[in-house]
């Protein structure tokens, strides 16, 4: 089993008969986490949202393409299509990161959207 997938199993067990599918790819279990996300925000679920933001933030660092590329086109993208995700982006996701995808939040939000959330970092 890949580590990925062993990290992801540790963090979201619930998520186990999914996450050992090997039909199931990295992409979709952040699409799965989106809403999750989502909810945890509208909950204030300081839990589980360390959980996910930190999935995401341990995929983002790894050196497969596979991963950080998940993290940033199936997760960290798509934090911009709420209001209420991308706001909590400056809390949420590390300055790097956040430089790192600032380009596919720009193409969402625009770049004056992108250089208020940078501001925030500061």
């Amino acid at each position: 089993m890949s580590t990925w997938r062993r990290k992801a199993i540790e963090l979201f067990p619930d998520l186990r008969p999914e996450i050992e599918s090997r039909e199931l790819t990295i992409y979709q279990v952040f699409f799965e986490l989106l809403p999750r996300c989502r909810e945890a925000h509208d909950r204030n679920d300081i839990s589980e949202l360390e959980r996910i933001y930190g999935f995401a933030d341990w995929c983002a660092s790894q050196k497969a393409k596979d991963l950080w590329n998940a993290a940033g086109v199936a997760f960290y993208e798509h934090l911009a299509d709420s209001n209420r995700t991308l706001d909590a982006l400056p809390h949420w996701v590390r300055r790097p990161i956040f430089e790192e995808i600032a380009g596919l939040l720009e193409a969402r939000v625009g770049a004056e959207r992108v250089a208020e959330l940078r501001r925030q970092y500061k």
